[in-house]
């Protein structure tokens, strides 16, 4: 199988240089794989991607007006050449054999999209774990009926070029870089596409999330949620909509889950107060959209 790897960046040339750096580790046919960055309005990316670096990997630069991370995306899979889409963040750090387990997955699954997995770099750091806790948690817990998964996080998934191009990639009306990911999943699976989390697919996310920015994020995720209610309530005027085939309670599921961790009281309490900001987020957000239409 050959790939495209889709980085989008802005303005973090340190992260970047390192996310490049791993790709010159990257276990993969010379010629079956091409590395395409999208600069999303940033500053020069010289800085960032060095002789070695343009050298050493079949780099791709392009440069674009600033538009977000899900307009970036898509414009660096406009450009690419491969049947299939790989993407990642510019604060990952890919494993060597992470197109290998993609490719294998793909064979493996037939599904026309793959959600991998990231480790985390700083598991004694209680936030970090707690973010990467909330992830394996919505993989699970974020189903349909038949078994695809409905939310495959854009830091580590792969796509068919095909299947991206048919339902018209991320979504770039979503004015944050949130909830645009989970949005595409479920479109995807609303017009009986297949998608699953293939873990074998591993990054390294080194986000360093101190506990406050944990709670911050979930934040600005909840703002990004209430774009992606709007979205699936548009799915469902058109009918094409799907949800979780799960019955339980996401509180409840969730809850049973930070039990099962043996974590310390002050995980399940972060992991409290991150939801509550999601849900602060969303309330947050659907006021800031009514008194915007309102004063328009």
């Amino acid at each position: 199988m050959e790939f495209s790897v889709i980085i989008p960046t802005r303005n973090r040339p340190e992260a970047l240089a390192a996310c490049l750096e791993s790709f010159c580790q990257l276990e993969y046919p010379a010629g079956a794989w091409e590395l395409i960055v999208v600069n999303d309005g940033g500053g020069d990316l010289v800085t960032a991607v060095s002789p070695h670096l343009q050298q050493s990997l079949p780099l791709k630069l392009i440069n674009a007006p600033p538009a977000g991370p899900a307009a970036a995306r898509n414009r660096g899979a406009a450009a690419a050449r491969f049947d299939y889409l790989a993407f990642t963040d510019d604060d990952c750090r890919v494993t060597p054999d992470w197109l290998h387990q993609f490719s294998a997955g793909f064979a493996q699954t037939g599904c026309d999209a793959l959600g991998g997995s990231w480790r985390n770099p700083q598991p004694d750091q209680l936030a970090m774990r707690a973010a990467q806790f909330l992830v394996e948690f919505m993989y699970a817990y974020m189903q349909d009926a038949a078994a695809n998964n409905l939310m495959l996080v854009s830091n580590n998934v792969a796509y068919r070029q095909a299947v991206f191009t048919a339902v018209g990639g991320f979504n770039e009306t979503f004015p944050l870089a949130a909830g645009e990911d989970m949005e595409l999943g479920f479109r995807l699976s609303a017009q009986g596409y297949s998608q699953s989390h293939w873990s074998a697919a591993q990054v390294w996310h080194d986000h360093n999330l101190s506990s406050w920015g944990h709670v911050r994020q979930q934040f600005r995720y909840g703002r990004g949620g209430h774009f992606f209610l709007q979205a699936i309530a548009e799915q469902a005027r058109n009918g094409r909509v799907v949800q979780p085939s799960t019955a339980r309670n996401f509180y409840i599921a969730l809850a049973e889950s930070v039990q099962q961790r043996g974590e310390p009281w002050s995980f399940a309490a972060l992991v409290a107060v991150a939801q509550a900001a999601y849900r602060l987020g969303q309330f947050y957000q659907r006021q800031a959209s009514r008194l915007a239409a309102f004063t328009s």
